[in-house]
């Protein structure tokens, strides 16, 4: 196994009482896309301005190469960061803005920095745009302006803190192409903060999910979806529907939980007696009409409201608790059973994909 390019070793921030990050172990491979992940004041932000040097851990380490570089200042790690505004200057044209980090770095004559500059530029499809004010461009070529400021410094590690955020719908998922594109023709090491699970699932090789300055899970995206390793995770991520109940009965490999919707079956060991969550992915329900008799991995309702978003739809079917299971699957299949609002309908899954949730 070669070294890590970066590691944060039990790495922790502080605000008097308060715990921004606490004990991150992480280790991040050259060439990774890892992305960090979580809800609003999780501490994926903090973790990533600890890694630019733009806040100093209160314990643990940051290492860079195996070096520490705690005490580095930011512009000298030369990890540059994608910020979520941009920071752009407004007072310097395009091609003086991507210039600018290679005239702080030195070393270039002032023909060098122009080339430089033009060359990302046009790598990103806008050299034609220069010698544009920033007021001029739209949020899409401001992110371009951002990211070829960032690349002309040819770094090994890019930090990039929800840099799509600002962009509409459309140009989003336009640039995460583009994102994915850089990260495989250029092997650098990219660091990315999102909230959205769409653009860390496209992104990512791994995902780090955060909870309260802890880390919940590490994972490639498929691992993550389909195995969440905590209720936390199964919820954040929503693609499961999550059962909370007492086990019953637990023998070779499947137990059995009292919920308030029945007894249902899962995969995974747990003591009987104990509390336990039962997670089941939302597009491995299958969908028929009621009136077959329900079993360990069936429960009946009626089918409440449906939402479509193109070819997958999300089925919403209310339980007799007055809870919700809600089911995706493609418009085609939907189509086929001819479902109507108020209809009652039997949700079935196979046993292997209802797993029981790590405690």
């Amino acid at each position: 196994m070669s070294e890590p390019i970066l590691t944060l070793d039990a790495v922790e921030k502080r605000y008097g009482a308060d715990v921004a990050v606490e004990r991150i172990d992480l280790a991040i491979d050259k060439r990774e896309f890892i992305v960090l992940m979580g809800p609003s004041g999780c501490g994926k932000t903090t973790t990533l301005r600890i890694l630019a040097g733009l806040e100093t851990p209160t314990a643990g380490e940051v290492r860079l190469w195996g070096r520490p570089i705690n005490d580095v200042p930011p512009w000298q790690r030369e990890m540059p960061m994608v910020w979520q505004s941009y920071a752009l200057f407004p007072f310097l044209d395009v091609r003086r803005n991507v210039e600018f980090g290679l005239k702080q770095r030195g070393g270039m004559s002032a023909g060098e920095r122009r080339k430089k500059a033009l060359e990302w530029l046009d790598r990103l499809g806008i050299a034609h745009m220069e010698k544009r004010g920033i007021h001029q461009l739209s949020g899409g070529q401001r992110q371009r302006v951002a990211l070829a400021r960032a690349l002309a410094l040819e770094p090994e590690v890019l930090l990039l803190d929800e840099p799509l955020s600002a962009l509409d719908a459309h140009l989003r998922i336009r640039m995460q192409g583009e994102l994915s594109r850089l990260h495989s023709e250029l092997g650098i090491t990219f660091v990315y903060v999102t909230h959205a699970q769409s653009e860390a699932f496209a992104l990512a090789d791994r995902v780090v999910i955060m909870s309260e300055g802890r880390v919940q899970q590490i994972g490639a995206p498929r691992e993550i979806y389909r195995a969440p390793a905590s209720r936390f995770v199964a919820d954040f991520i929503g693609a499961s529907n999550v059962v909370g109940g007492t086990v019953v009965e637990e023998k070779d490999g499947t137990v059995v939980l009292e919920t308030p919707v029945g007894r249902l079956e899962a995969t995974g060991s747990r003591a009987k007696g104990a509390a336990g969550a039962l997670s089941i992915p939302a597009d491995w329900i299958a969908v028929e009409p009621a009136g077959e008799a329900t079993d360990g991995t069936a429960v009946e309702g009626r089918l409440v409201t449906e939402d479509f978003t193109g070819a997958v739809v999300t089925l919403y079917v209310e339980l007799h608790d007055g809870s919700q299971f809600f089911v995706q699957k493609q418009q085609h299949e939907i189509e086929r059973l001819s479902l109507k609002r108020g209809t009652r309908v039997r949700l079935s899954w196979p046993l292997e994909h209802a797993t029981i949730l790590p405690e």
